[in-house]
């Protein structure tokens, strides 16, 4: 078959609509305003949200985004754009690497498996760093495995500069393991004219910033390292066993055919030493035991977190399925029940959905209105894909082609077929309409602050600042702007405002301002109504105003 092909549609696919639907906050839209305040300033040292420092994370998504709106202008597609490429990326790696050391047909597979992952194509169509990361730890893992020495050191340079130490810490926790294991030096992993290259990437924005910001470094090992690694403080503890129903949900479907001979894992460990093929299984396995381990004791847990394992997952999966393999039906047979059998059990719960989706599940009626026809189609999709990897795997007739097709189909058909539920669940989850409310009622005369609340989008798509009340600025989602409240409270011009400011801004009303409360905060919101319109309720938010001076009076 045409692998290639097949691995373009499914890029295709993961591009489709990729800026068709609002910025979900916090996240991508606090990370899509650094960017446009990046872009607007040119200040591509030092990232600010609100005219603040933002250290929350290093620089180089900000960058890459900030010069994709340079070109499209402050839209979702340009601040989605880099995790898209830098996926893309990875893919390439994943590709050649796969060819090289495989043979044609594996390296192409490598490549669909990587890009037709349900954790790959939700993060490459996201504003957020984890791409980015995954990328560059999957060119310092390779670039180990082929005895490279210098090439890791600067990915992960990039890598240290995209998401901080964890760069440095998936590719060594991966290759140390895997070097003891199979009788390497490990030593020959820290090169000097690797380590330089490292410093010569890495050093001098580090340094560069910790000019401008002298407790730089305190915050970035200490607080954003050390503690985030070691404490609760973060508000993401879960249990130990958080990735072990994620996991099989973020590399599906290959996971599958990559776990459907991990008995042999028994084989590869008493060839280890000797055997080229049980050594790559060995490296595998440790690519994924050994970041998932340290992320399983990370105090810190998210989904996300676990995207630099994908790409082990593909090479293992592609590779077995193009093994010539002496068993009927060939690579493509592994697995083939296990995979039939979950995948038509969930196709027909989703096809299903509307008959047992509960009732008292919190959902906008856009939520509830898109939710049937995208699950429907998603589940004739799994039920169709369980039907051709059974097929294909027919020990009297094995087509090995028709079982590639029946993995790829599902994930390709995600992005086609959700648009209409992103587009609703943006609307909740972002500003946008809000944004569109404002600038409609109040045009670009009227301010807007936040009282107690921050939307973090917001800004985004009024193209300006919004100012807000609060008592510790932990509204605008930023760690370093909430321990430095005090410092920054006292700027001149500063975004923050004393929490009770609002009120002296309804009274004195010299300007027309809409003011934004959170939609839960009775308080707030009893203090506002008396006073002002209730313009919009909108996801978590409620705006009100805009006052005026004759009102105020």
């Amino acid at each position: 078959m045409r692998l290639p092909l097949l691995l373009l549609a499914a890029v295709l696919a993961m591009a489709f609509d990729l800026g068709g639907y609002p910025l979900f906050d916090p996240d991508e839209g606090r990370n899509a305003e650094v960017a446009r305040e990046m872009a607007q300033t040119n200040d591509y040292l030092l990232p600010h949200l609100e005219g603040l420092p933002y250290l929350d994370k290093p620089v180089v998504y900000f960058a890459a985004a900030a010069g994709v709106m340079e070109v499209l202008g402050p839209t979702e597609t340009a601040a989605r754009l880099p995790a898209f490429l830098f996926t893309i990326v990875s893919i390439v790696v994943v590709v050649r690497f796969g060819r090289r050391r495989w043979g044609s047909d594996t390296g192409w597979l490598a490549g669909l498996a990587l890009a037709t992952t349900p954790l790959v194509v939700a993060y490459a169509r996201t504003t957020i760093f984890d791409s980015a990361l995954a990328c560059c730890t999957t060119i310092a893992i390779i670039a180990f495995w082929e005895e490279r020495p210098i090439l890791p050191w600067a990915a992960m340079g990039v890598g240290a500069l995209t998401k901080g130490p964890v760069a440095l810490l998936v590719p060594l926790i991966t290759l140390i393991p895997y070097s003891l294991l199979t009788g390497r030096p490990v030593r020959r992993l820290f090169s000097v004219a690797g380590i330089v290259v490292f410093a010569m990437v890495a050093l001098p924005w580090f340094l560069a910033v910790s000019h401008r910001v002298p407790d730089f470094a305190h915050y970035v090992f200490v607080r954003e390292t050390f503690e985030r690694v070691t404490t609760t403080r973060f508000h993401r503890t879960a249990p130990l066993w958080y990735y072990l129903p994620i996991i099989p949900v973020a590399g599906f479907p290959w996971i599958v055919p990559a776990l459907a001979r991990w008995k042999n894992l028994r084989w590869a460990w008493v060839g280890r030493r000797v055997n080229r093929y049980a050594q790559d299984t060995i490296l595998l396995a440790c690519w994924v035991l050994g970041p998932l381990l340290f992320f399983t004791l990370n105090k810190s847990k998210l989904p996300q977190y676990v995207l630099p394992l994908m790409p082990a997952f593909a090479l293992a999966a592609a590779r077995l399925i193009t093994r010539q393999a002496s068993e009927l039906g060939g690579g493509i047979a592994a697995g083939r029940r296990t995979y039939a059998a979950i995948a038509a059990s969930v196709g027909l719960a989703l096809a299903s959905l509307t008959l047992w989706l509960p009732a008292p599940i919190s959902l906008t009626p856009a939520e509830r209105g898109a939710i049937p026809l995208t699950a429907l189609a998603l589940g004739v999709a799994l039920l169709i894909s369980a039907a051709l990897v059974w097929q294909a795997g027919r020990a009297d007739r094995p087509r090995p082609a028709l079982g590639i097709m029946g993995y790829a189909l599902v994930v390709i058909t995600v992005p086609l077929v959700s648009s209409r539920l992103l587009a609703a669940v943006g609307e909740d989850r972002s500003a946008a309409t809000l944004a569109r409310v404002i600038q409609n009622i109040g045009g670009a005369s009227a301010d807007v602050v936040g009282v107690g609340a921050f939307p973090t989008s917001l800004p985004f798509y009024l193209r300006r600042m919004v100012p807000v009340a609060t008592a510790n600025g932990r509204e605008l989602t930023s760690n370093y702007i909430a321990d430095h409240y005090e410092q920054f409270l006292a700027l001149p011009g500063s975004p923050l405002e004393p929490p009770d400011a609002w009120r002296e801004r309804l009274a004195r009303c010299s300007r027309p301002t809409v003011f934004i409360a959170r939609a839960n905060d009775a308080r707030i919101r009893a203090a506002l109504e008396p006073h002002l319109l209730l313009l919009a309720v909108e996801g978590q938010y409620a705006a009100y105003g805009p006052c005026a001076a004759s009102s105020a009076r």
